[in-house]
């Protein structure tokens, strides 16, 4: 009898934990598609792959001239080294295809916090404008 309890109660354990092992699923919210956003701009940035930084960009945006500002900047006065590195992004707000962050950067220029604005296009997140402050 305890050998027959021991087992269901075996099983039953076992069973809780394999239900478990369907991992957990996130889902793609506007919040993490934003973020991701602002990541992979910042990766093209630091990799001076300035098409791929200004397709995360709206066209003839005020951000899109930004990325087309720093990539003069680099190869007018041949940076060796250049980073920029979004270190912390906080207060991410989705309102419709609009959207808004605050990041800091820290670049080989200058180190600032941002507030970044988002514009849904197409279904696909793009920064359009950022407004530095200190």
């Amino acid at each position: 009898m305890k050998r027959k309890y021991f087992l269901v109660v075996l099983f039953i354990i076992l069973a809780i934990f394999l239900s478990g092992c369907g991992g957990v699923v996130t889902p793609d919210t506007d919040e993490a598609k934003v973020k991701g956003v602002i990541q992979n701009y910042a990766s093209a940035m630091n990799n001076q792959d300035w098409n791929m930084a200004k397709g995360y960009c709206i066209y003839n945006s005020w951000a899109y001239w930004m990325v087309e500002s720093y990539e003069f900047l680099v190869d007018y006065y041949e940076f060796e080294i250049f980073t920029f590195k979004v270190d912390i992004i906080r207060d991410i707000e989705v309102e419709g295809d609009y959207a808004q962050a605050d990041i800091h950067i820290v670049d080989s220029i200058l180190v600032r916090w941002e507030l970044t604005y988002l514009q849904k296009v197409g279904g696909v997140w793009k920064i359009y404008n950022s407004y530095a402050h200190f």
